[in-house]
């Protein structure tokens, strides 16, 4: 079977010296990987959009031996529950034929709660076609190809079946493409904003090794921009799964080679698409999983969380934050906002899951510390220009088999067994001299189980860090 070109002269050249010669133009190497490369991320529109951001990427595959490229492309033109695959024959551009890697797409087949054939979803679909003639110019006719689409918002789904590409992978020469743009016809201005946080979020998931991260921070954000745009990401779903699989071959970092968007070519910023390029990779050292934040962001979060905390004095409650020109404000996080009244405690609430972004949950949980925590009387007017307020944003939680794991000044640690549950923050390690002691007062104390659960295995243990910053 010889899947023709469906969209030649339509995203791209039909004349294959014309073609070749745009392309040749468009393979114009950026900085090289960072780290070991798995795969890469290129945008698929039209080349006149696209073809320079996308031409980046492929590059970086010039000096690389690999005989099997896996494209995981978005499936623009019908729903799909599961991946869907051509497994034989080849594809045609003006350039040649590309061949399938039969093999390897009869070992994902295996797995039939995650991949079926579709050959009706192949037939006029672009997102794997117009990335074929980069990788015929960079290596002919040499380089197989697993062609698969994805559009599934099954978070768990997608993980499963990246995580079963990256292991196909393991063993062969291969890489992998995920074809996706960003978002769809908002202003210039937004797109910048929502797709620079897209992209940011995807090197969080990769650095937290949390796939579905990637999927609840396009989530957020399509609910802060939903009557701005179509999508945050078209390909949300094969970025999901081209990080579980990058994960699964021991990459733990997304490198970003180069944003745009459509407007910045046409010159109309009315409506625009996103596009980025970058690199799934393993770096070494392992970068930390912390969201990065600038003293300044630090000083703007404590003073979104003093302000918030006067509107729910007002108010009764505190409004949701729109989205913001910072790109790590709109990240899922899970924060804790903590209270002082000269040096004693007088409020502390928050999540241990990322529920919102990091501005909503700052502005959400200041107001709750304030009005919420049973503990205490609500906060007074006249309190507040007294309070210090301190934010901990967390890393995601981290189950470890004993307490041996367990870092004294470093960890802060959740204990659960059974609806009983309790957390110490690690700056609660300041008021125990022994591990023991924290450990037994977490159980006992805080949490309602018997003081040795930590220790006799009746309750699983998790650990996490956070970054903590305290108004002057």
């Amino acid at each position: 079977m010889i899947r023709k070109a469906a969209v030649a002269g339509k995203f791209y050249d039909s004349d294959p010296g014309k073609l070749r010669a745009t392309v040749d133009v468009y393979l114009k190497p950026g900085p090289a990987p960072a780290g070991r490369l798995a795969g890469i991320l290129a945008p698929h529109a039209g080349y006149p959009y696209s073809g320079a951001c996308a031409g980046k990427a492929f590059a970086a595959l010039k000096d690389l031996s690999f005989d099997t490229l896996v494209i995981m492309a978005t499936g623009h033109t019908m729903g799909l529950r599961r991946g869907a695959l051509l497994s034989q024959g080849s594809f045609a551009t003006p350039l040649g034929e590309v061949r399938i890697d039969a093999d390897f797409c009869a070992e994902l087949l295996k797995e039939s709660k995650l991949f079926e054939e579709n050959v009706r979803a192949h037939a006029g679909e672009h997102a794997v076609e117009v990335q074929l003639p980069f990788l015929q110019a960079l290596k002919g006719d040499k380089v197989k190809i697993v062609p698969l689409l994805f559009n599934s918002d099954d978070d768990k789904l997608l993980e499963d079946a990246g995580r079963a590409v990256g292991r196909a992978m393991a063993g062969r020469k291969a890489l992998f493409c995920v074809s996706s743009d960003l978002s769809h016809y908002p202003p210039g201005n937004i797109a910048e904003i929502s797709d620079n946080s897209v992209l940011l979020a995807l090197r969080q998931a990769m650095r937290n090794s949390s796939p579905g991260y990637f999927g609840l921070a396009n989530r957020l954000l399509l609910s802060k921009t939903a009557g701005l745009m179509d999508t945050t990401a078209c390909g949300q779903a094969p970025m999901t799964a081209g990080a579980a699989a990058a994960l699964e071959l021991g990459c733990n970092d997304f490198e970003l080679l180069q944003y745009t968007h459509s407007g910045k070519v046409s010159g109309d910023d009315s409506q625009v698409v996103g596009y980025g390029a970058g690199y799934y990779t393993a770096a070494s050292p392992k970068p930390g999983g912390a969201l990065e934040l600038s003293g300044e962001m630090k000083k703007e979060l404590l003073a979104l969380a003093r302000s918030s905390i006067a509107v729910a004095l007002k108010t009764g409650k505190t409004p949701q934050e729109p989205l913001h020109t910072r790109p790590e404000f709109n990240q899922p996080a899970a924060v804790f906002v903590t209270l002082t009244l000269d040096g004693d405690l007088r409020g502390c609430i928050g999540s241990l899951d990322p529920r919102g972004t990091l501005v909503d949950m700052v502005a959400a949980y200041a107001g709750a510390a304030a009005l919420e925590d049973t503990r205490f009387a609500p906060v007074t007017e006249a309190e507040l220009l007294k309070l210090k307020i301190e934010i901990s944003v967390l890393s995601p939680l981290e189950r470890v088999k004993s307490a041996d794991a367990v870092k004294k000044d470093v960890h802060g640690v959740y204990v659960k067994s059974g609806r009983r549950s309790g957390t110490y923050l690690p700056q609660v390690w300041v008021h125990f001299k022994k591990k023991e002691e924290f450990l037994t007062s977490l159980c006992e104390d805080k949490s309602g189980l018997s003081g040795g659960a930590w220790r006799d295995g009746s309750a699983e243990l998790y650990t996490y860090t956070v970054t903590a910053f305290t108004e002057k």
